[in-house]
């Protein structure tokens, strides 16, 4: 069985790359072709890449450019 993942909540600062194309609705594959493109930000911590644009930040942007 799928492992679910919480919902991003507005006090959360950093989300894993899984956690954050889940959340957004995206694969992880294309959430690295934002972070190259330059339209999400992300901090490396460790070995872990950390994504500091919140979904909802993105969404609302994504929504802007089409309308």
């Amino acid at each position: 069985m799928a492992k679910l993942l919480p919902e991003p909540s507005e006090d959360k600062f950093g989300w894993k790359v899984k956690e954050w194309a889940h959340a957004v609705g995206v694969s992880r594959s294309y959430t690295y072709e934002l972070l190259a493109e330059g339209r999400i930000t992300s901090v490396k911590v460790g070995a872990a890449r950390i994504i500091t644009t919140h979904p909802r930040d993105f969404l609302s942007a994504a929504l802007e450019r089409v309308q």
